[in-house]
């Protein structure tokens, strides 16, 4: 069988680690298939500013990374503006290319992993090459694009048209049906995680590989540094906590000036440390250094991170938000508060210090990719046969 991807999601030559999570799946479908995928990148004109410009411009159009020949084509975007439209702009930077591609590599199904624009892009593509689809969503992107009237309609319309839609999680799974979904047609997988990298490692090796005082108590966060994450609510609670335990924050994004100013204002700066991005490789020493893993976001679909954590073995807290409840149940290492509120994260992160357990059995409890990928594999297979194609 062969696939064509279609997600925004993916490494490039500039950002290895973009997508990552996507990237560890794909592998593991290629030991069973053929794969390509189509990577999207905004074009900016030139008179917007743009950060991200000069980035996107060194990045080749066609590249192969670890065996995976990825495309990279450029799509109209005005940022902060006419986003009800990106779904239309993206369909217009990637139709050439498909009918491209096919004549190469006749693909017999497509998989767009991100719900709006690359979804909606997807369904149209389908419908002009007669292929079935199938769209798997993470959470963030149904959640966001979901408020708004526009985005939510062209979402439900790529919805209907796909053979299945693949959620992380029940939750996701009801908020997908209340757009008019057949629940039928929507399937839960949840993510994986590489066991090879994340499993229980000695807590005291990890700690002097990362030079951090044995003494103190260590809180961990890895993720990007958005409003949505909440991380300024954990740099309050950090406020409230005792000197003797430090905060290490590991991410990049728009926020991190902001965070760093905060946790100077509030006298916090010497115990709360900003890491920049990190190799992949380094985050599972980073988490079984961490006497607990932090995740204050206000919103989440199925958090890779979080997943890794628990592979680890690693004590949690998080908010109560999406389908962490359910990728949590039942575990007493794991503290879930309300978003949006210090005090509670500072009192759970007390109670996490004091929790005793074995974190032997951590990756025991969490899918791994190739699992996770072999269900993908056989929705995908099941499309093939059934025909299905979008008109």
């Amino acid at each position: 069988m062969k696939i064509l991807i279609i997600t925004n999601l993916f490494p490039n030559a500039q950002e290895p680690g973009r997508g990552i999570f996507n990237k560890q799946q794909f592998d593991c479908l290629k030991k069973w298939g053929e794969i390509r995928v189509v990577a999207p990148l905004p074009w900016f004109p030139r008179w917007i500013k743009s950060n991200k410009r000069s980035l996107i411009t060194q990045i080749q159009e066609e590249e192969v990374i670890d065996g995976i020949t990825v495309y990279h084509p450029r799509y109209f975007v005005l940022p902060k503006i006419g986003r009800s439209f990106y779904g239309w702009f993206l369909y217009a930077g990637i139709r050439r290319l498909m009918r491209n591609i096919l004549k190469t590599f006749d693909f017999d199904v497509i998989l767009a992993t991100w719900a709006y624009p690359d979804a909606f892009a997807a369904a149209l593509v389908a419908r002009d090459l007669h292929k079935p689809f199938v769209i798997r969503v993470h959470g963030t992107d149904v959640h966001i694009a979901g408020q708004y009237y526009w985005r939510r309609k062209m979402m439900a319309e790529a919805f209907h048209k796909a053979y299945r839609v693949v959620a992380v999680s029940d939750q996701l799974k009801q908020k997908i049906a209340e757009m008019g979904i057949e629940k039928e047609k929507i399937q839960i997988i949840p993510n994986g995680v590489n066991k090879e990298l994340f499993h229980p490692m000695n807590k005291t090796s990890c700690r002097q590989t990362l030079l951090l005082d044995e003494s103190k108590g260590h809180v961990v966060y890895i993720g990007n540094l958005v409003p949505m994450k909440g991380v300024h609510f954990l740099i309050e609670a950090f406020s409230r906590l005792s000197t003797d335990i430090h905060l290490h924050i590991i991410g990049e994004g728009e926020y991190r000036s902001f965070l760093e100013e905060e946790a100077r204002n509030k006298s916090i700066n010497g115990r709360v440390k900003f890491y920049g991005r990190v190799k992949h490789e380094e985050v599972p020493l980073w988490l079984n250094a961490a006497d607990i893993f932090c995740l204050p976001s206000l919103s989440e679909g199925c958090p890779n991170v979080l997943l890794e954590a628990l592979a680890c073995g690693t004590s949690v807290v998080a908010t109560h938000v999406g389908g962490i409840p359910e990728l949590t149940e039942g575990r007493p290492d794991v503290l879930l508060v309300t978003p949006k509120n210090p005090l509670a994260l500072a009192d759970a992160i007390k109670e996490g210090l004091n929790i005793e357990k074995d974190r032997c059995h951590g990756s025991a409890h969490v899918m791994s990719w190739e699992q996770n990928a072999r269900c993908v594999w056989d929705i995908l297979e099941q499309a093939v046969q059934a025909g299905v194609s979008v008109r």
